[in-house]
């Protein structure tokens, strides 16, 4: 069977930087962080197009992967590009706020599967039209939500599911530095609370950073460029299966990215790659799920075995999945903006 054909959509360096040196032994390479990297370990895809509305960046993807994919074409309208290539498969890495217009037309023009960047939009009026594209059309999308698809997260859900640590009560996320933005970075921390929480929103209160005080209680950011524009906050939310998660997204503290799960029997601590679990028998780590795949060539993986028919898999972040965490960081401005005045969901913008 011939491969799959794919468009990439935004050239920016998540869309086209190459894999990094190998990271642990057990996978053998370094998690693919582009979709590039991605496709490039998928022997069932085929990058054919690219797209960008500076033709330098579609120039520089050109001569990087030139070796892997000869003859990609360049296009700078990403409709003309819909309409001549006849894809598969979209990827959808532009700015954050541009996210619904580029999947709503790849729906419309036919593609199989989307792989959209995160976050799914910026408000719910645009995740509510792309989620309606998806159902309309049938096709499916995943969000790029890397953390599902890291071995030793996907190793620490697991544990958490068989009970190892008991019944989940308190999620404890800690995002710092000035990279700390809510909707570019905080984003990938609020995806991970719903992951092990399990549930759904029920009620949220929220405080921006010093320096943010003016925000206001819409997204006003550059689309994930300027650090000025995207804030940072701390906010502490309830999910409906009871369990209380506290986001610490600063961007005057220590660089950091962790994240721990309360159990009533024990805890996991994960950073970026590494999981511990602390229980009556002590701390142990938690080795990486043993795999050849992570990283955003598991997220493709998934996309495929979807579009075969080969049956939903545990960690694709769907459309719904993607929803939910615009409706919390939307509900995180507003209660901020307040002053800490309390958020119940459903959310309205």
């Amino acid at each position: 069977m011939a491969p799959y054909r794919v468009g990439i959509v935004g050239c920016t360096g998540i869309a086209s930087a190459p894999a990094q040196a190998a990271s642990h032994p057990i996978l053998g390479a370094a998690a693919p962080h582009s979709h590039a990297a991605g496709y490039n370990v998928t022997p069932a895809t085929e990058v054919v197009a690219v797209c960008d509305l500076v033709p330098e960046r579609t120039q520089s993807f050109v001569a990087a992967w030139q070796h892997r994919w000869p003859g990609i074409t360049q296009y700078q309208d990403y409709r003309e590009m819909l309409a001549q290539e006849n894809l598969d498969l979209v990827s959808v890495v532009t700015s954050d706020h541009r996210h619904a217009d580029i999947v709503v037309a790849a729906a419309q023009a036919g593609a199989r599967a989307i792989f959209c960047e995160k976050p799914l939009a910026t408000t719910l009026a645009d995740a509510d039209r792309m989620i309606a594209a998806v159902e309309k059309h049938s096709f499916y999308l995943s969000v790029d939500h890397s953390r599902r698809w890291q071995p030793t997260w996907y190793e620490a859900r697991e544990a958490v599911r068989n009970g190892a640590i008991g019944a989940v009560r308190t999620i404890i996320g800690k995002l710092g530095g000035a990279r700390a933005m809510l909707f570019r970075n905080g984003t990938h921390l609020v995806d991970a609370m719903c992951f092990f929480a399990d549930g759904e929103p029920a009620w949220l209160t929220a405080h921006y950073d010093a320096d943010f005080t003016d925000y206001g209680p819409r997204y006003a950011g550059d689309g994930g460029h300027d650090p000025k524009t995207d804030p940072g906050v701390c906010a502490y939310f309830l999910f409906d299966s009871g369990v209380r998660a506290f986001y610490s997204g600063s961007q005057n503290v220590f660089p950091r990215f962790e994240l721990e799960i309360m159990g009533e029997n024990g805890r996991i601590r994960l950073g970026n790659d590494r999981a511990d679990m602390e229980t009556d028998d002590g701390m142990q780590q938690l080795a990486p799920h043993a795999t050849t795949v992570s990283g955003s060539a598991a997220a493709i993986e998934e996309l495929i075995a979807l579009m075969e028919g080969r049956g939903t898999l545990p960690q694709i972040s769907g459309p719904h999945d993607g929803r939910r965490v615009v409706e919390i960081l939307i509900a995180t401005v507003q209660s901020a903006a307040q002053g800490g005045a309390p958020i119940t969901f459903p959310v309205q913008e």
